[in-house]
Formats: C-alpha cells, structure tokens, sequence
C-alpha cells in the first residue's frame, strides 16, 4: 500500500511557492518578535528588505525539503517504515534548513557585508526557530501517514467485504445453476437404461460436488488435497458430458497437497476453458492441471470458438481473491497455441 504525505495541493510548484513564501516571513516575523523581547530598543518590521529575503529562503528551503522526501519516497517509503522514515525525514529537513540559512545566507552576508557584525547567538535563534518547524512538519506528515494508512486500510476491507460477497454469490449461482444441473441430469437420464453402476457412480460424483461447495462456500482457504477430490468428481462429470472431447490430465507434487487454495479456483478454472474453447473428439481440448513448488498451474491448448470474447470477469475475480490473501501474484499467459494461468499455493 503506497500512502503520499504531501497534501495534494503543494505537488503543485506554485502553491509550493505560496506556502514557503508564507512560512518563510512568518518565520521571521517571531524571530522579530523575541529579537524585540531581547534587545530593549529594536523595532518589529523595520527592515523590509529581510522579509524579501525570508520570503527567498522560505520558498528555497520548502522546495529543497520537497525535493529531498521524494528522493526518500524511493529509497524508504513511508510504508517500509514509518519511524525510520520519520527520523530519515527529519535529518533532511535539518541539512536542508542548516544549508539554506548558516551556509548559504551567513556566507553570502559575510561575502556581501564584509564589514557588518554577526551575532551568532540570533543566528542560533532562527535557526532554532527552523528546526522546531521541521520537526512540526515531520510530526504531522507521520500523523498523515497513519491516518490515511488507516483510511485506506478501511476502503480496502470494504472492498475485499464487496468482492467476497460476489465471490460467494457465484459459488451460491453454480450451486444452483441450472444449466450445470440440467446438464448433469440429462447425462445421468442416458446412464440409467444404459448402464446402472456408472449411473450411480455419478449421482454419487454429483452428490460430492454440491457438498463440497455447500460445506466451503464460506471458507477462504481449503487443503489442495480437498479441492482436488472435488476436481475429480467434478471432472468425472464433465467427463461423461464430452465422451472423448476433453482430456483431463493431472499431476500434482504430494507436497503440494497439503498447501492451501482458495475453494472453487480450480472448477472455476476448468470451466472457463471449457466455456471458451471448442472441444471436439476430432479436436479434444487438453486440461493440464500442475502443482509444484508452491505454484499450480491450469494449462489447456487454445481452441477459441467462434463468439464474443469473454467478459473475464471469472479470471479478474480470482486475481483480486488472491491479492487479499497473498503477496504472490497470480500469473495469467495467452500464447497463440495454449492458455495458461498459475495460482501461488499458501
């Protein structure tokens, strides 16, 4: 989660302007102030030329500051670590006021005034004064960090609530979707006279299927080995609906059996290739199921028919599943020849 502390209107070059300006003679006009507490005789205001001067040094030392946390934002962003960013922040704003207002402005007075005295004991003053902003500044960028962390943090689990709801709500469609059923059914009508054992066999598969997804529907994570013995009741049924059409192929490590899937990724998978492409006994499609290495992968060869292109809306639901559950991303190939998507395993 990449989180900006500069407020949207000062990555705008003259509002950055307008500000330092503004900081840069309201800084001055307190160091004025206790100048006028400390020497009894000295008048508030009475050098205009130093506010022209402030107003310089403000906009300069704002846009170097500026300068110096976006070089940070690259190397350590806030959200690498916050207090060490803080400290990092903070140590660049003091170089940049140290430059800017001993360097820079006490040299040139001494390089301009040769003659005129310098009381170092004033020049501790502001800078003093500077310091203390940049340490204001720093606190409230942390404190905008962590608020806005926190906003986006809750605008991210109302968007994994909505994307959870629709992801259940097609688990509760395929759970009842007719055509799956109605096609399961009209398969299981040709079984019966033809051969009672495989028939039964598939109301038992049938019967798996609609448990598996009744018993996860409300789950984030299952074991491979479950999804797996619902693949194969699953495919058994697709199976008997394209005799010799589609040819199922599976090998998975046994490691890789006990790591953890998201429930459905797999049938979601198998069905959107099956959806997608033609298959045919002249022409099967091939469904290569692979698991290894803590990635799994679903290949099939690119039979494409002849229709609208899909929507992708199945493919983008489970890429943004797996970006709430994992760092690693899930890999989507299109080839001219196959079509290939793997799934990190948790």
């Amino acid at each position: 989660m990449t989180v900006s502390t500069t407020p949207g209107i000062l990555r705008k070059w003259y509002y950055r302007i307008l500000t330092g300006a503004v900081t840069g003679a309201g800084t001055w006009f307190l160091a004025e102030v206790i100048f006028n507490i400390k020497y009894r005789y000295y008048d508030l205001v009475s050098m205009r030329i130093s506010y022209v001067y402030a107003f310089i040094f403000g906009i300069l030392i704002l846009e170097t500051y500026f300068r110096a946390g976006g070089f940070l934002d690259r190397i350590l962003p806030w959200g690498k670590g916050p207090v060490k960013r803080f400290w990092a922040q903070l140590l660049a704003g003091f170089i940049t006021a140290f430059w800017w207002i001993i360097v820079v402005r006490v040299g040139l007075n001494i390089l301009l005034y040769p003659g005129q005295l310098i009381i170092l004991e004033d020049e501790v003053i502001i800078i003093s004064l500077i310091m203390f902003l940049m340490i204001v500044v720093c606190i409230l960028q942390l404190g905008y960090f962590y608020n806005e962390s926190y906003r986006l943090s809750l605008a991210e689990m109302e968007r994994y609530r909505k994307e959870n709801a629709e992801y259940q709500f097609e688990m509760l469609k395929l759970q009842l979707n007719p055509h799956f059923l109605f096609n399961s059914l009209n398969t299981l009508s040709s079984l019966v006279y033809d051969n009672a054992d495989r028939a039964a066999e598939f109301v038992r598969r049938l019967s798996e299927v609609y448990r598996y997804v009744l018993d996860n529907r409300n789950k984030e994570l299952v074991l491979l080995k479950e999804e797996m013995e619902f693949i194969h009741a699953f495919t058994f049924l697709q199976g008997l609906r394209f005799q010799g059409m589609i040819d199922f192929r599976f090998g998975i490590d046994p490691e890789s059996m006990e790591k953890k899937i998201a429930p459905m990724t797999l049938q979601l998978l198998i069905e959107n290739a099956v959806k997608h492409n033609v298959a045919s006994r002249r022409n099967p499609l091939t469904i290569s199921v692979k698991a290894g290495n803590g990635r799994l992968s679903v290949h099939n060869n690119f039979q494409p028919k002849e229709e609208q292109p899909g929507t992708g809306v199945g493919l983008k639901n489970i890429v943004n599943r797996y970006q709430f559950l994992t760092v690693d991303k899930v890999e989507i190939i299109r080839e001219k020849e196959y079509f290939e998507v793997i799934i990190p395993l948790i």
